[in-house]
Order: C-alpha cells, then sequence, then structure tokens
C-alpha cells in the first residue's frame, strides 16, 4: 500500500535524523569538556544552537527529499555491477528487467525477488536505502518509480512541481544517459560473420551472488542447521535435512574497503562464495577386493583419503602443545566425518555389482562380504552385526594411517582412545547412509 510506504519514508528520515543527532550531541560534549573561559562558552552555545537548526532543516521530510532527489544520480541501481570485475571500473551498471528465465540455467531471473544492489558515491547510499524501502506487500519505492507511480511521495510534497522534482531526480538512480564499458571491464569478442563479431561486456551479477551467500550463510550459521548438526552429534532422531555445501572457495571484492564495490558487496564484507564447478576425475574400472588385507588399504580408499588424512596429521602436530578445546576437536571430527563418508562412497561402486559377486571370493571375511555385497541372499538368514568389526576396522586403520602421515619425526601417537572413538562415528555414519 502506497500510504505504509509513506510512513515508512518519513520514519526512515526520522532515524537517520535521530542518529545524526546523536553523533552530533557526542561532538558537543566533548567540545565542551575544553571550555576554559566564558567567551569560549558563549561562542560554543552559539555555534552549537546554529548547528542544531541546521541539522532540524536538513532533516525535514522535504528538505531531505530535495537533497535526496539532487543526489540520487551519484548512484546507480543495479543487479549487475561492473565494479566486481575491476573495483576501478567505471562503466554502466545494469538494472536487468524482465530478461526471462531458462529452467536449465540458474540465473539472475531463477530468483524469485532478486535482491538489487547500489553502486556508486558511498555518501549518496543513503539514497539507495530510501529507494529499497517497502510497503506492507513488499513493494519498494524502486519499484513504484519504475512504474511512473508517484503516490508514496505525494503527500509529502509542498507543490506539484515539488513532487515531479522528485520522481525525476530519484529516477536518476535507476538509468545510465550515456551506457558505456570500461578498460578494466570484461570483454568478449563472439564471431558471428564472416570478419563479424559481437563486443559482448559481461556483468557480475550481483543479485545472484547475494542469493547463493545467504543461502550457504543460512546453512552454515543458521539455528535450525545447527539443531540438525547438534542432533545428529547426539544420535538423535530429526525430521528436518542438513544442507551442507562442500569444497567452498570464497573471493573477495574491494579489499578493505568493500562499500566500494557496491551497498550489497559492503553488507557481504567483500565476500563471494564459490561453489566446487571441478568436472569429475575420471575413475578405471577398480578391482574388487579379494581378502582382508585389501580392502581399506584399497589403492582407491587410499588415493581418495590421503589429502584429508595429511590434514589431519599436520593439524594435530599444529596444535601439539596447545589445550584442547571443542573448536579443535570439531574441526577433527569433521574431517573424520569426511574421510568416513569418502569410504563409504567408494565402497558403493562394489555394492552395485550384482548380487552374489563375493561369493568366489572365499578369503574375503564374511564381515566384507556382508557390506560389500549387501543384496546376496546368502545374508538374509544372517544375524551378526558386520557394522561393529567394519567399524573398528576403520578405527585402528584410520589411526594408523594418521600417525604414519605425522612422519618419522613425529612427536605424538594416537592411542586405542582415538581408534574407538572413530570406530563409533564410522558405525553412526555406516547406520545413517545405508
Amino acid at each position: 500500500m502506497p500510504t505504509t510506504l509513506t510512513q515508512h519514508i518519513v520514519q526512515y528520515i526520522d532515524d537517520r535524523r535521530a542518529v545524526k543527532v546523536e553523533a552530533f550531541e557526542k561532538e558537543c560534549d566533548k567540545e565542551k569538556a575544553k571550555i576554559t573561559s566564558v567567551e569560549d562558552a558563549d561562542t560554543f552555545e552559539a555555534n552549537r544552537s546554529a548547528k542544531v537548526a541546521k541539522l532540524e532543516l536538513d532533516f525535514t521530510v522535504t528538505h531531505w527529499l530535495d537533497s535526496a532527489a539532487k543526489r540520487a544520480g551519484q548512484i546507480s541501481m543495479a543487479t549487475h555491477a561492473i565494479k566486481f570485475s575491476h573495483s576501478a571500473a567505471k562503466g554502466t551498471n545494469v538494472l536487468a528487467e524482465n530478461l526471462g528465465s531458462d529452467p536449465r540455467y540458474v540465473d539472475t531471473f531463477s530468483i524469485a525477488s532478486p535482491a538489487v544492489d547500489a553502486v556508486g558515491n558511498a555518501a549518496a547510499l543513503d539514497v539507495a536505502r530510501l529507494l529499497q524501502l517497502k510497503d506492507n506487500a513488499g513493494k519498494s519505492l524502486l519499484a513504484y518509480l519504475q512504474e511512473d507511480n508517484i503516490e508514496p511521495l505525494a503527500p509529502l510534497a509542498n507543490t506539484p512541481e515539488q513532487l515531479q522534482e522528485w520522481q525525476h531526480g530519484l529516477k536518476q538512480a535507476l538509468r545510465d544517459s550515456a551506457p558505456s564499458s570500461h578498460t578494466l571491464a570484461k570483454q568478449v569478442y563472439f564471431p558471428v560473420a564472416q570478419g563479424e563479431y559481437h563486443l559482448l561486456a559481461p556483468l557480475y551479477s550481483s543479485s545472484l551472488s547475494q542469493a547463493l551467500y545467504s543461502e550457504i550463510n543460512h546453512s552454515r550459521f543458521s539455528q535450525e542447521m545447527k539443531a540438525i548438526r547438534d542432533a545428529r552429534k547426539a544420535n538423535l532422531p530429526c525430521e528436518n535435512l542438513l544442507v551442507a555445501y562442500p569444497n567452498l572457495a570464497v573471493t573477495i571484492s574491494g579489499g578493505s574497503k568493500p562499500q566500494n564495490v557496491s551497498q550489497l558487496n559492503s553488507g557481504r564484507g567483500g565476500r563471494t562464495y564459490l561453489l566446487d564447478t571441478r568436472p569429475p576425475t575420471w575413475r578405471n574400472q577398480q578391482q574388487q577386493p579379494k581378502d582382508n588385507n585389501q580392502l581399506f588399504n584399497h589403492s582407491s580408499l587410499l588415493f581418495n583419503t590421503e589429502r584429508t588424512v595429511k590434514r589431519i596429521a599436520d593439524f594435530m602436530l599444529c596444535i601439539l602443545h596447545k589445550p584442547s578445546n571443542l573448536k579443535r576437536r570439531e574441526y577433527i571430527q569433521r574431517m573424520v566425518e569426511q574421510i568416513g563418508e569418502q569410504v563409504i562412497n567408494d565402497i558403493a561402486i562394489w555394492q552395485q555389482q550384482p548380487a552374489g559377486w563375493t561369493n568366489t571370493y572365499h578369503q574375503l571375511p564374511m564381515h566384507h562380504a556382508q557390506w560389500l555385497d549387501p543384496n546376496n541372499p546368502r545374508w538374509s538368514e544372517k544375524n551378526e552385526d558386520w557394522r561393529d568389526r567394519v567399524s573398528a576396522e576403520f578405527g585402528l586403520w584410520l589411526k594408523d594411517r594418521i600417525d604414519k602421515a605425522a612422519g618419522s619425526g613425529q612427536t605424538f601417537r594416537l592411542s586405542q582412545g582415538e581408534a574407538d572413538e572413530w570406530r563409533q562415528t564410522f558405525k553412526q555414519l555406516l547406520w545413517e547412509m545405508k
């Protein structure tokens, strides 16, 4: 409703005034403490009264909106910002609208409500926040202006001419009168005919980055996901799904001044998450384990877990003389779970073999065969819990591998206690991923 948005605009300006007044009063208190004479006190009070009067004038609704309309041209409301290519690039930012979307791709318009960013003079970002104010239905002042609808501003203007000035001035943040690229922007020559090209200038979608950032942060830090992880650690049932994004990378835009790139970038602290898009690693046909010595020491299991095992060993060496704490224990626990999940994923390749394939491998222990060949009819009447024996072997295997990865000059050696703890971890994973 335009009426509620009008109220939000008035409240926003009043809140801005309160912040300025509070900062001004603190500064006055500091200056007042330095006064040593009656003349200085009189001068101080006169200056203070003049500044208070100016503040009150500046933050009257009409005066502030007059100023906002004049400053709006210093910013660009955008979904795609050029400064993500290079913080010194000065080309056009784009507020993309109604471009359509393709269900085969995750793009800006696959988001239900893409966030709108603001790029430009950081001193004018208060105007951007004004344009992003919404009514109770979720429609922003920006959306009203895009429709040439000035109902939210109409009750605040003194004259029709003033209202038109506000509309014209604020809309300067929505368009660029002289679109341009820049030498520091990305550009691609795309061939379209014999000797002819289109010059493409791809722009970074800050809106898509914001959606990805919010989703990943929710999976990592929200109370909902924390409750699910706590239930998992305590072996308690939970109806909700645990969402995780492994192997993330992070890029930083803007260095120590992310606000110089964009408003949303500043809110993210300059961070942008990158998902793992590496192609799958080619695997040759893996030879099935035939005896007790080949399972956990199979080449594929050793290769796929080697890096994580080394990370645990290096971390333990780094904290060797430091006190144990929850954060360090949880880090090791996460790495152990990662190794366990990798082992189970590798074993799944053999579990997909035709049922009964282990019948010809008589040297393969029964508990290994039950794990590797779960659909074998031979197990229909078996009651033994093979998970206990497999988990115990995993705990000892991982303990020995970490000891070995720490090197011959190591100053620690893991005990049966660690093997028992990791046995329980792996057994839990077997039940969860069966």
